[in-house]
């Protein structure tokens, strides 16, 4: 062979190696930056989103006529709001790994097992405990059927929820999803409530009240469907699973503008929350009825007084009302969602509706007040602790606004012509009864082995609710007062 020759094959080598070489270096470097993209990807898709953690929940002022004491709960409120959202968007945007979750969200239910119902498998982050209503824990949810997931495991925040409940030892909480998610076939929204019913042994009154309310044409009635509930591994119990009070599209679809107000009165108010008073109605100077603001959420002290105002207004009106005379009330009021509502509280006889808590009532600024949404009836239909509340022979909630209402004369023509009008569908009450006790009686076995109050009321000595022998005993109970409750409104000549 020639120099030539070899020389050639020589060169044709050494370019071929460099060509190997460079490949190499390219594959290493592409490869690196993938990684660290998919990395970035991965970090990214665990972050907890939330539309509203910029906001503070359930922060503000409690209105006050002195101007310095305003000056430094604002300033305080300000804190609060720095300390909240910075410790909000820690927890929500920590990522989480594998091992802070189990492998699984299969319910363990050997000790109870299926029961015919949805069953909702929550499992908190390295299963911290849910101690209070304010911090919110993470945690993901997986929804299961008898034998198979029928969701994807999802994200969301956990915390406690409730006022008198919350001292239950069956705790109900409110979660909070990362994205907007529709549960058991209800619309989709990023907030909801937990329920336990834990005083109900009927597990069903709070139920029937909001199917009631919907179905007589109440302008927003809560959407609800019973679940049994899985946390951290444990078993607690049926739960209702229920849309929470808000303005929103599927909620209460009002206008979020800025003059769209949702108001309860609320006499459990706590300190921190968004409370206004009125004294117009009170019969001496120093009491005064408390208001707690919902929403807007950190109502501007104008908007707080735009609605403190319209409130005093109307009740200066319903102090000057003519007995048996056309006082233009549905100038102030939007006359026949008030009757309707007060219709569901009076016949259910709810101790709370007598303007105490759970009372609320909406409002669009140069629009009609609205009553409602309905909430809150666990103690209600003949579960309470007070005699008079549980009788089924008298009116429960003609008192404060009520009071001068029914005074007027279209107001009380409304009241018969809503009663008679919805006869058969009041006395249809008992018959969804009959459904909601074929559907959980079994369900009732697992949530009474668990928490033994139906004979054994020793846990609710508080609250004095009634013993039973069994499941079926308290479902007939409270159809029994039903039947006897529509009996004697039926019959009284002045509605």
């Amino acid at each position: 062979m020639s120099w030539s020759c070899e020389k050639k094959s020589l060169t044709s080598v050494m370019l071929f190696l460099c060509a190997v070489f460079l490949m190499a270096v390219f594959n290493a470097c592409s490869e690196s930056a993938l990684d660290a993209d998919v990395n970035e990807q991965d970090e990214t898709s665990l972050v907890l989103q939330d539309e509203s953690s910029s906001s503070v929940k359930s922060s503000s002022s409690v209105k006050s006529s002195s101007s310095k004491a305003k000056s430094s709960s604002s300033s305080k409120a300000k804190s609060s709001s720095s300390s909240a959202k910075s410790s909000s968007s820690s927890v929500k945007s920590s990522s989480s790994s594998k091992l802070e979750y189990p492998d699984s969200f299969k319910p363990q239910d050997k000790e109870y097992p299926y029961a015919g119902i949805p069953r909702i498998v929550i499992e908190t982050r390295n299963r911290i405990a849910i101690k209070d209503r304010e911090t919110e824990v993470p945690a993901k949810m997986q929804i299961w059927g008898e034998s198979f997931a029928e969701s994807e495991i999802l994200d969301l925040t956990i915390r406690g929820r409730g006022n008198t409940s919350w001292n239950m030892p069956k705790k109900s909480y409110k979660i909070e999803f990362a994205k907007k998610q529709s549960i058991l076939g209800m619309p989709k929204d990023k907030d909801w409530a937990l329920i336990a019913n834990y005083a109900d042994k009927t597990l069903m009154r709070n139920y029937l009240a909001y199917q009631f309310a919907a179905a007589i044409g109440s302008y927003y009635a809560p959407k609800c469907e019973f679940a049994d509930l899985y946390l951290n591994g444990e078993y607690l119990g049926v739960y209702l699973v229920t849309e929470t009070i808000k303005i929103g599209s599927n909620r209460v679809n009002l206008p979020n503008d800025g003059y769209s107000y949702i108001v309860e009165f609320d006499a459990k108010y706590k300190i921190g929350e968004q409370v206004i008073f009125s004294k117009a109605l009170m019969s001496d100077s120093t009491s005064k009825k408390p208001f707690r603001v919902h929403y807007p959420k950190n109502a501007s002290d104008a908007i707080l007084d735009t609605i403190q105002n319209h409130i005093y207004d109307f009740e200066i009106f319903l102090k000057n009302i003519k007995t048996d005379d056309d006082n233009k009330v549905n100038e102030w009021i939007d006359v026949e969602q008030s009757v309707k509502h007060y219709w569901i509280q009076e016949v259910f006889k709810n101790p709370d509706a007598c303007f105490y808590t759970s009372v609320y009532f909406s409002w669009v600024k140069g629009g009609t007040i609205n009553m409602g949404p309905v909430w809150d009836f666990d103690l209600a239909m003949g579960n309470h602790s007070s005699n008079s509340a549980n009788s089924v022979d008298s009116w429960q909630i003609r008192n404060y606004w009520n009071n001068y209402l029914l005074r007027d004369k279209v107001y009380q023509d409304e009241i018969k012509k809503i009663w008679n009008g919805n006869l058969g569908l009041f006395e249809s009450i008992r018959d969804t009864i009959d459904v909601l006790y074929a559907k959980l009686k079994n369900p009732a076995v697992n949530n009474f082995n668990r928490w033994n109050v139906l004979a054994d009321d020793s846990s609710m000595a508080e609250w004095k609710t009634k013993k039973y022998g069994s499941y079926k005993e308290s479902v007939n109970s409270i159809k029994d007062w039903i039947s006897k409750r529509i009996q004697w409104i039926d019959s009284q000549e002045n509605l």
